[in-house]
């Protein structure tokens, strides 16, 4: 604050105002006095303020660094996944009379994993296959399992967030095993992968699993030999070429 604004006492000269003006005059002197130390406290801050901005234009050049070594990295080692469904129809040439011929496709689906600059395919299943999988797996009779995914894109939809929802995460949970136990992903992504040992492992799980039914196999009556004089079909064992011989040698 610049001087100028101080007024200055002489003498004794301001006991004799009155006091209201005296007041006035403490009350301005003490003004004065604030504004000094707001002064002084403005310039250390402003000092303090340069300080930090000094500080701040370091911090964002490491953070630039920073951040492109954690690009660099996620691109390299984050997984992404993605799931397709193979239903084009190919060509295919029977004989020269029929000539080729176009095949309904391998309706199939298939996760694809990409890390570290490799892609993994893990074939889960034909549609049909996965389709039952996923009716077991959620308690359904014959929801996902009796769509025709190539005529409804809206189911082909979601299937695959079906899909994503319920083996993306044991794919992840494979690579952090491997990660951990491994120091690298390098052997999952050279490993044999059945993506239907996930369906499995999810039914196993599931509320819903049942034990697989037990089929009794019915005894074989034997090869058909001929028939009775009363009509009756007559089974039994079928001869070998060496009891035949023989019986044809006696």
């Amino acid at each position: 604050m610049d001087d100028k604004y101080r007024i200055k006492k002489v003498g004794d000269g301001w006991e004799f105002l009155p006091k209201e003006e005296r007041d006035r005059k403490r009350k301005y002197e003490n003004l004065t006095i604030k504004i000094r130390r707001r002064e002084k406290k403005i310039e250390r801050i402003k000092v303090q303020l340069k300080k930090e901005k000094e500080e701040l234009t370091e911090w964002k050049g490491e953070m630039r660094e920073g951040y492109n070594e954690m690009v660099k990295y996620h691109k390299t080692l984050t997984p992404t996944f993605s799931t397709s469904i193979s239903k084009n129809p190919k060509h295919k040439q029977k004989d020269t009379l029929t000539g080729d011929y176009k095949t309904k496709g391998n309706r199939s689906w298939t996760i694809t994993v990409r890390v570290i600059g490799k892609r993994k395919p893990i074939y889960l299943g034909t549609m049909e296959k996965v389709g039952e999988m996923i009716d077991l797996i959620e308690g359904k009779s014959e929801f996902w399992s009796k769509k025709r995914v190539d005529t409804n894109y809206k189911h082909e939809v979601q299937t695959i967030k079906k899909i994503e929802y319920l083996v993306y995460p044991l794919i992840k949970r494979d690579l952090i095993k491997c990660l951990e136990s491994e120091g690298s992903l390098e052997p999952f992504m050279n490993s044999t992968v059945k993506g239907m040992d996930y369906l499995n492992e999810l039914y196993l799980n599931s509320e819903f699993y049942e034990e697989p039914k037990v089929i009794e196999k019915k005894e074989s009556k034997g090869f058909f030999l001929g028939y009775l004089p009363n009509g009756k079909p007559i089974y039994g064992k079928k001869k070998s070429k060496k009891e035949k011989g023989n019986e044809e040698g006696k």
